[in-house]
């Protein structure tokens, strides 16, 4: 679920962006609230964003794209490594992900030395976590030795995790590169380098899965040497942007190299430690519902894998647009202006569920046209089709949660969400899609179907738990200016 890890990431560096251009950048109005102009702000505001995300979540279609057109094994494989990746790769990225607030707030200070401290030490301790990361994907993919599932989507599996592994410390130390990009408001540069993965990674993709122009064929697995190439390149180009860019040359960012400061590392740690367990309390319902989905054979495997990644193309816009209402209703608020920034996250808020009923009718009446787009099978097509009309079920209710996320943080409430995930993802969701999956709880929605059912339902309890949780922000908030 790569898509998600965007989601988070691009939540901490949009937030440099404010600091630097403060209100000047939004048009703030007191009084009445303009709609047209709310809107436009918004919108504005979140196209950049939504656009750098689509980037690396267009990066996972065409990964399923072609490795479905190869053939339905290599599909489930690949799927099946992806989801015990993304599981791992992403609570380690998610540490690092502390850097960008930490250099954004020294940059805020006119602190060049203090920046460049930042950046040493969190090249140290995403250094470490890499080599951590890559042993522990070793250590999963040998566990597949050990579990039930179909001995050829097994060994792709395999093979894709040891691939892949190899970018492993590239990824995990991108956070404190990327980090420090954004903390200096070098957002543009961070999209392009995205954007440009993208477009490489198609022909990319194509050529290592059919094995073209003398090259071996390595199907599905070829997805994921595709990342190594491409991860380490990315890495690779940030390095050179951060030492060589006319805009921050002069900082002479890598100039006496520092040692490993303990108090810093540890301090970085411990703020970025929350980050990497929240994605995980995530992606522990969708990441484990596709291993889980894995064990029922080659054709659930793969229409979940077509299913999911169609269903969470809109995810990216819905983030976007709630980032626009975080930092509008945040600089409102700043303003002294609460009736305004609450105008802002009630229109904001019901544009971006006016977007999520469109996506959800477009995915019932396009469905069929939308799953041949990654498959030709025919039995992947059927149970993928099923998969989808769960899958505009939960827009709504998807859109909801992260547009409640992106409200309260404006609020300073950035505990409740993991909170409330971690009740309904594993609390709830978890156990009702291993009943209905694999103990016929209700008839009808056995295996994958008893996942989607269950992603339903969870998405559903968070974000009316999370609802509630701003109501009651609001009532505080109401209570505190009275007296």
């Amino acid at each position: 679920m790569f898509y998600r890890l965007e989601a988070y990431s691009y939540a901490l560096f949009i937030q440099s962006e404010v600091s630097n251009k403060c209100l000047q950048s939004y048009n703030i109005v007191v009084g009445a609230v303009s709609v047209t102009l709310e809107l436009k702000s918004l919108i504005k505001l979140a196209t950049p964003v939504s656009l750098a995300q689509l980037s690396l979540v267009g990066m996972s279609a065409t990964d399923v794209l072609i490795a479905g057109r190869a053939s339905t094994l290599d599909l489930a494989g690949m799927n099946l490594g992806v989801n015990t990746w993304n599981m791992i790769i992403l609570f380690f990225m998610g540490i690092g992900f502390a850097t960008q607030p930490l250099v954004a707030k020294r940059f805020g200070a006119l602190d060049d030395r203090g920046v460049k401290h930042q950046l040493h030490q969190s090249i140290w301790m995403c250094l470490s976590l890499g080599v951590v990361a890559m042993l522990v994907v070793w250590a999963a993919a040998w566990g597949f030795k050990f579990v039930n599932f179909e001995p050829e989507m097994s060994r792709i599996a395999r093979d894709f995790l040891f691939a892949i592994s190899l970018c492993a410390i590239p990824m995990s130390l991108m956070p404190a590169v990327r980090g420090t990009l954004e903390g200096m408001s070098m957002t543009r540069v961070v999209f392009l380098v995205n954007f440009s993965a993208f477009l490489i990674n198609i022909p990319l993709d194509y050529v290592l899965v059919n094995g073209l122009y003398g090259l071996p064929k390595f199907g599905g697995v070829g997805c994921a040497w595709a990342t190594v190439i491409l991860m380490w390149a990315a890495f690779l180009i940030s390095l050179w942007v951060l030492k060589s860019h006319h805009g921050i040359k002069q900082k002479k960012l890598f100039s006496d190299f520092e040692k490993p400061n303990t108090k810093t590392i540890r301090a970085t740690f411990k703020l970025g430690l929350p980050i990497g367990m929240s994605i995980v309390i995530e992606l522990a319902m969708f990441s484990g519902a596709g291993i889980m989905i894995a064990k029922f054979g080659v054709i659930e495997a793969g229409a979940h894998a077509v299913a999911i990644i169609v269903a969470s193309l809109s995810f990216m816009l819905y983030t976007g647009l709630g980032q626009g209402v975080t930092i509008r209703a945040s600089q409102l608020l700043g303003a002294s202006l609460p009736d305004q920034a609450w105008s802002t996250v009630k229109i904001g808020t019901l544009f971006n569920l006016a977007v999520s009923v469109i996506f959800c009718l477009a995915y019932l009446v396009f469905t069929e046209p939308l799953i041949r787009l990654f498959t030709s099978d025919p039995q992947v097509i059927e149970l993928a089709v099923v998969l989808l009309y769960f899958g505009a079920a939960f827009q709504i209710v998807d859109c909801l949660q992260v547009a409640m996320v992106c409200a309260l943080r404006a609020y300073h409430d950035t505990a409740s969400p993991p909170k409330y995930q971690l009740l309904a993802f594993w609390g709830f969701g978890l156990p009702i899609g291993i009943g209905l999956s694999f103990y016929g709880w209700w008839p009808g929605l056995e295996g994958a179907k008893g996942m989607w059912f269950a992603m339903v339902v969870s998405l559903s309890l968070v974000g009316l738990l999370l609802l509630r949780r701003l109501a009651q922000h609001m009532r505080e908030f109401n209570a505190q200016q009275q007296v």
